[in-house]
């Protein structure tokens, strides 16, 4: 009858202490990420994407200090989406498209979770309104078969490209609206035509199995453009460029709320 209550005592002195291996093993697991924490952006763009107005820190940087994630940025001024063959700048301060085979910036064997990329304003100058070109038919998915010497021929390559590499969602972004005249060399309604395009780069691929591509339209969110003179002013430098506290407090929220509400 001892024996029994001996090993009765033991068995659950075993039981209490398997509780609490357990619960210590709980509370040493790292905490599960929310929102944007560890995830790996890559950005690819211009002026706006780089900062220009806000020395060299835009919504990508500050998105990587307030949601704990990373952001590689890939960002020349001036460019656009299409190659230029008559270019004589070196890839690394060439198209988009260049960027975006030869960067070091950009690693093929890196888990990305998300590609976001910039429609340029550059490409809707007046100069360069005959080269944006077509969205090819829904059967031409391979990227060689795209004609970077166009716009159009750029975002469908990039898409391409990006699901071939890296196997993530892609997102091309607007900025704020603008109106016609008030940025030289570039009218708002041309910009809005060219953001047209992207949305029917972006439905026709969106259409085919495996691919998951986006538009972030702040140029078309009358809610978001909702904001007083005063407060442009002091958001925006120009008509495109947002100010360091127009990234801080206009643009990076709205890719935050994008963003987070996306991965859920």
């Amino acid at each position: 009858m001892k024996l029994i209550k001996i090993l009765c005592v033991l068995l659950a002195a075993a039981t209490v202490s398997c509780v609490g291996l357990t619960a210590c093993a709980n509370e040493n697991e790292p905490a599960k990420e929310e929102g944007l924490g560890g995830k790996t952006i890559y950005w690819l763009g211009s002026s706006v994407t780089y900062g220009a107005a806000s020395g060299g820190v835009s919504m990508a940087d500050l998105l990587s200090r307030t949601e704990k994630c990373k952001s590689v940025k890939e960002a020349v001024s001036g460019t656009t989406l299409f190659t230029d063959p008559d270019s004589v700048l070196p890839v690394a301060y060439g198209s988009y498209t260049q960027r975006l085979t030869n960067s070091f910036k950009f690693k093929k064997d890196e888990k990305v979770d998300a590609f976001i990329c910039q429609i340029s304003t550059n490409d809707a100058q007046e100069a360069n309104l005959s080269k944006w070109g077509e969205v090819t038919a829904a059967n031409v998915t391979s990227a060689d078969a795209f004609n970077l010497a166009t716009t159009a021929g750029a975002l469908e390559y990039i898409i391409a490209y990006v699901e071939q590499v890296w196997n993530c969602p892609v997102f091309f972004y607007s900025g704020a609206y603008f109106g016609d005249g008030v940025y030289e060399g570039t009218n708002g309604s041309d910009y809005a035509a060219l953001i047209e395009l992207t949305c029917s780069a972006v439905e026709k691929w969106n259409n085919l199995d495996g691919y998951e591509v986006g538009v972030i339209d702040m140029f078309n969110d009358e809610q978001f453009n909702d904001i007083s003179a005063e407060q442009y002013s002091e958001y925006m430098s120009d008509a495109v460029h947002p100010t360091a506290k127009g990234y801080e407090e206009w643009w990076t929220p709205y890719f935050a709320d994008y963003l987070v509400d996306y991965f859920g």
